[in-house]
């Protein structure tokens, strides 16, 4: 038998916690048996059999102990392989414009006001959609999301149309869709509502920069103008009618002690309302300050107390849930008929991993696409971690342009105390400790 590579050993309280990236497993461990392994792993660990069989018996049935013929690594790559390579099922992102109507001061986008997907470009995406959900014999799941810029500049002209076309090509297959939207959600209106009632738009993600006054700094209409209140109003209405909501709260050391507040103004909604909301916590990542995480848990609390999801520091599962840009069967089709894998970036040309043909095929130029999808476990130190199977390496947009850029590399720079920290928070999600 052999100690598998991604296992750790953290102190845990009084006691001792060992887990297992692969397999999800954790036990909890006075010292003495802490020790006990420890020395097994030095002088032998089929000896460990002798000297305690049950708890030999019990590191193998969790898969702490394996077999000398297993190769772990390749585990990994199988199970990555299965989940990234999946033909049943495929995301597309439309950006019907680079418009906005906010400049937030974090925004990675260049927002550019003329541009509109014009119809040749919207012929184009029908097209393919035709195809995918038409042709493809293998496909039984379709998402189709809205990005940009704000896609609710131009619903009624270029969202709607393409929608009603997905929808009409859908019915005529058993095929499960879903449409969802990234939105600021400033221009829903009633009527808007009723429209994605009607097509099945299921979802939105909606940002909120703060509370009241902290959030209309950053997005406001003019000067004079916020628009907290009216997005606010736009998502108690939206989750009444049962449209899910989640709620993205972009934080930053200067907002983080008033976001609680937010909370007060959703009181209206009922439990069964409730059911349509999930409150989501996120760092703006150019607000690089050092830890609050004691803050930032007392106002996840202050929702929690009035019933409210709250998703936030989800524990890394970057195999088995892969980034939609990981997937073969995804991609990200820009306002000029430019094809990304990735939404986070500015989408210029030059960057593009494609294009759409008159024939609404998607064309991958200079094999960025196969690069893409073979970048991983191309990075050797990736390859003796403890994290590979929930780290997998980082994004594929981050394999890819690290291995470019430095050759070998490492997404935590090979720090030893931050992989624990990822694994206590495995642990502490798997054994739901406060």
């Amino acid at each position: 038998m052999k100690y598998s590579q991604f296992n750790s050993i953290l102190p845990l309280e009084d006691k001792f916690v060992l887990y297992n990236t692969f397999s999800n497993h954790a036990i909890v461990l006075d010292p003495l048996l802490k020790d006990l392994l420890n020395a097994a792993k030095i002088e032998g660990i089929d000896n460990l059999e002798d000297v305690h069989p049950t708890f030999f018996s019990a590191l193998k049935h969790k898969e702490f102990l394996l077999e000398d013929s297993v190769d772990e690594v390749q585990k990994v790559m199988d199970l990555r392989n299965a989940v990234d390579y999946a033909e049943d099922a495929y995301h597309l992102t439309i950006n019907p414009t680079m418009n906005c109507n906010f400049k937030c001061w974090y925004c990675y986008e260049t927002h550019i006001k003329a541009s509109r997907m014009n119809e040749e470009i919207i012929e184009r995406v029908n097209k393919f959609l035709s195809y995918q959900l038409e042709k493809n014999e293998k496909l039984q799941h379709f998402t189709l999301s809205w990005f940009g810029g704000e896609p609710l500049l131009y619903y009624y002209d270029i969202v709607l149309p393409i929608i009603n076309h997905f929808n009409k090509v859908a019915q005529n297959r058993s095929i499960s869709t879903f449409v969802n939207f990234t939105s600021n959600g400033f221009l829903v209106s009633e009527k808007m509502l009723e429209s994605f009632k009607e097509t099945g738009v299921r979802s939105l993600q909606i940002t909120l920069d703060g509370y009241g006054a902290d959030h209309d700094k950053v997005r406001y209409v003019t000067e004079t103008r916020g628009s907290y209140e009216k997005i606010i109003s736009n998502v108690v209405m939206m989750i009444k009618q049962q449209v899910f909501i989640r709620l993205r709260i972009n934080y930053t050391t200067e907002n983080l002690k008033n976001v609680h507040r937010i909370v007060y103004d959703l009181l209206d909604l009922t439990e069964a309302d409730k059911e349509f909301i999930m409150v989501d916590f996120h760092r703006v990542w150019q607000d690089d300050v050092l830890d609050d995480s004691d803050i930032v848990q007392l106002q996840i609390d202050e929702f929690k107390k009035y019933g409210f999801a709250v998703s936030s520091n989800h524990s890394m599962d970057n195999v088995r849930n892969s980034c939609y840009a990981d997937k073969k069967n995804s991609a990200v089709i820009n306002y000029n008929g430019d094809v990304f894998k990735c939404t986070a970036r500015d989408f210029t040309t030059f960057k593009r991993d494609g294009y759409i043909d008159e024939q609404g095929e998607i064309i991958w130029e200079n094999g960025r696409h196969e690069k893409r999808m073979d970048s991983k476990f191309k990075n050797k130190p990736c390859l003796s971690c403890r994290l590979l199977p929930v780290c997998n390496g980082g994004c594929s947009q981050h394999a890819v342009e690290n291995v470019e850029i430095q050759g070998e590399y490492c997404v935590f720079n090979h720090d030893e105390n931050r992989k624990s920290e990822i694994v206590m928070e495995k642990v502490r999600e798997l054994l739901d400790l406060a």
